[in-house]
């Protein structure tokens, strides 16, 4: 029987050869990771394979499995040719002694406790294999303290339009995960999401908690188009799996040609002793450490998005008296939003596609403009949607360039969508885009999407395979644009956050993760969002109007206060005492956006479950060192509330909260609705 272990900080790490009920002489190698001090009995550890791949004509190893899940078919029953380890992480050699080669690699951060792994497939067979699924990780073994998995709690993450990475927790039980009499088949639960907008449904993150035990099993998958997560039980213990959206999933198959071979996108893991925030805030802070931004993200500069002033038909005109109006503040990024190449007759959204800018609107030019910008001393950003064209453009009819399904070109209402695998494609964009930016000197680039071409598209394989390529080349071409225009600072944009998974968010500094900026619940999708997206990359807008109240600007500025500060809106004519307003609140950011960048969540209390009548309070903490920042909202119908912050003094505050701070006690006696403060604290010597 191979049995491995290795040690890697507090978590211990196991290679299982296990037996497959059933079929005598058959087994499969596993994975199962639990913290070091959880003492394992090797004959009681059941795993199944590390390696879950399926293959056209695959026969299931269990029964009932069709149609719930293509784990476990028969090509899963692997041996380990090779392995080697050393203190940053294992590669795992395996076949199947039949010329198909897998490469399993973990790869161990000391820094944060969490492993990535991934799968690369590697066909010397000699003929052509077809693949319907190979997922990037599969971790097995979960067990609660007693040795089963009653008790144990699923956490993933819903995400809907302005309702991005909401919480959700159901137990095994109440999922139907939890074992019967009847021990046929097995149980799984699989989710995910279809289409070119991954993240509209679900959030590619799961956790497996046993509260009993105080052991938290969490991952997030790099999810850039379909993608899946599944548990699965099978005897007395589970599994957590995930990657590409599988043939029964996503209608994906890839074939793979003799020689050729295959790699899965990026899982990444972190199990530990502690809470479900503990394995969050583990993975946000690897995601962090990876993140490669050009040097002016340096200190988070705060945003200006012309957007909800102009609202889709800025123009030179209005931006330079823009421009005057906001000087006040002390603003990194100036962005020419949606509506700069709009036709005279025509709305911004079904324009997109042709990417000229409108003399009309800049009769000047667009550089003009920018010029403009980079005098006030921000850098000059602007506004593309390049996947797709709308109704309204030429590029709408030139078929030969834009994707089909079933040989029909795909239509979302308004919207067609660029086949990026296409050389045609990519000079268009090189010339309409990257030479674009290069001419104006644009230093920022906010790139939206706002819709999805579904289950995937005609060029390859299947739909999903087809659909995926696409996604890829999407990545590609950011990678085309920073290396083409050195620096530059890029917003990832999707109907709000569509798009936040963790591949494309490594490649951006920042994203506009939800379009609810001027909605009381936005500081609670904020809190949400930065479970799962460093802080560093989340724009909030704060949208201030002439209507607002001294609250409702403190209650804006706060929840911005939660990531990254972008102002919009009704600039023009801002009164004194509302531009004093606004600029207290931007010095006291000053004093805490190293929190942001680099601290972790200590707290996140909310009670609320209706978020367009949002009821009670949010008490959010973050902690660097031995600073914390406290922003607290108040809803519809608050109760009074004191936090104990005992050994901590106030150092700042940006407030209209009628608040004391007395012997570590923060106390609010009477909170009116809607309001909010934001306080630094330091930890007394």
């Amino acid at each position: 029987m191979f049995f491995k272990k290795y040690l890697f900080g507090d978590t211990a790490v196991y290679y299982v050869e296990s037996p497959v009920e059933g079929h005598e002489g058959k087994t499969t190698i596993g994975l199962a990771m639990y913290p070091a001090d959880v003492k394992i009995d090797p004959a009681r550890l059941f795993c199944d394979g590390l390696v879950q791949v399926a293959f056209t004509g695959d026969d299931g190893l269990i029964d009932y499995t069709f149609g719930v899940t293509m784990r476990n078919r028969e090509a899963t029953l692997l041996k380990v040719e090779e392995q080697t380890a050393d203190e940053n992480g294992v590669v795992t050699r395996l076949s199947d002694g039949r010329g198909n080669f897998y490469t399993h690699t973990l790869v161990y951060s000391a820094a944060t406790g969490v492993f990535e792994l991934s799968v690369r497939y590697e066909n010397r067979t000699g003929h052509m294999r077809t693949l319907e699924m190979l997922e990037s990780f599969s971790l097995s073994g979960i067990a609660a303290a007693r040795g089963d998995t009653v008790g144990m709690t699923l956490h993933r993450m819903t995400s809907a339009w302005s309702r991005e990475c909401r919480p959700k927790s159901d137990t095994f039980a109440a999922l139907g995960l939890d074992m019967s009499w009847a021990r046929y088949g097995v149980k799984c639960e699989r989710w995910g999401q279809v289409g070119s907008m991954p993240n509209r449904g679900w959030y590619p993150f799961a956790a497996i908690e046993d509260a009993a035990g105080g052991i938290v099993w969490g991952v997030q998958a790099e999810a850039p188009y379909s993608w899946q997560l599944e548990v699965y039980q099978e005897k007395e213990t589970c599994a957590v799996s995930g990657g590409i959206g599988d043939y029964e999933f996503a209608h994906w198959r890839k074939n793979i040609h003799a020689g050729a071979a295959f790699e899965t996108p990026k899982a990444f893991v972190r199990v530990l002793r502690g809470s479900l925030l503990d394995v969050q805030n583990a993975l946000v802070a690897e995601a962090g450490r990876r993140l490669r931004v050009p040097a002016s993200e340096a200190s988070l500069p705060v945003l200006f998005n012309e957007y909800c002033t102009t609202w889709g038909c800025p123009s030179e005109e209005n931006i330079r008296a823009i421009l005057k109006a906001v000087r006040p503040f002390d603003l990194g990024y100036f962005v020419i939003d949606c509506g700069w190449y709009k036709p005279d007759d025509k709305g911004w959204c079904n324009a997109t596609g042709d990417w000229k800018e409108s003399r009309s609107l800049f009769p000047d030019g667009i550089k003009a403009v920018a010029d403009a910008i980079r005098a006030e001393g921000m850098v000059p950003g602007i506004w593309f949607e390049f996947e797709v064209a709308g109704r309204d453009s030429q590029a709408f009819a030139d078929e030969a360039m834009l994707l089909t399904r079933d040989r029909n070109v795909i239509t979302s209402k308004n919207r067609r969508f660029f086949d990026l695998r296409k050389d045609a494609v990519r000079d268009y964009l090189s010339e309409r885009m990257i030479d674009f930016l290069r001419a104006n000197g644009f230093g920022y680039l906010k790139i939206d999407y706002n819709d999805t071409y579904g289950m995937g598209c005609d060029g390859a394989e299947s739909p999903g395979e087809g659909g995926r390529q696409v996604a890829e080349e999407s990545l590609v071409w950011l990678e085309r644009i920073k290396a083409a225009v050195p620096g530059m600072v890029i917003e990832n944009c999707s109907s709000g956050g569509s798009r936040i998974e963790p591949k494309r968010m490594g490649m951006v500094s920042m994203c506009s993760f939800s379009d609810a900026h001027e909605c009381n619940e936005i500081p609670l999708v904020a809190a949400n969002v930065s479970r799962v997206v460093p802080a560093r990359q989340m724009q909030i807008w704060a949208v201030l109007r002439g209507s607002d109240t001294p609250s409702r600007t403190v209650y804006s500025l706060c929840a911005a206060m939660l990531g990254r500060i972008c102002l919009s809106g009704d600039v023009l004519g801002l009164s004194a005492q509302k531009t004093a307003l606004i600029r207290e609140g931007l010095a006291f950011y000053g004093k805490v956006r190293h929190i942001v960048a680099r601290g972790h969540i200590e707290r996140i209390d909310c009670n609320v479950e209706y978020y367009r009548a949002p009821e009670g309070r949010q008490i959010y903490v973050r902690e660097l060192g031995g600073e914390r920042l406290v922003i607290l909202h108040f809803l519809a119908g608050a109760a009074p509330l004191s936090l104990d912050f005992a050994g901590w003094r106030m150092e700042a505050a940006y407030t209209d909260l009628a608040y004391t701070f007395d012997g570590g006690v923060l106390s609010v006696p009477a909170p009116r609705d809607f309001t909010a403060g934001a306080f630094l604290l330091k930890k007394q010597a």
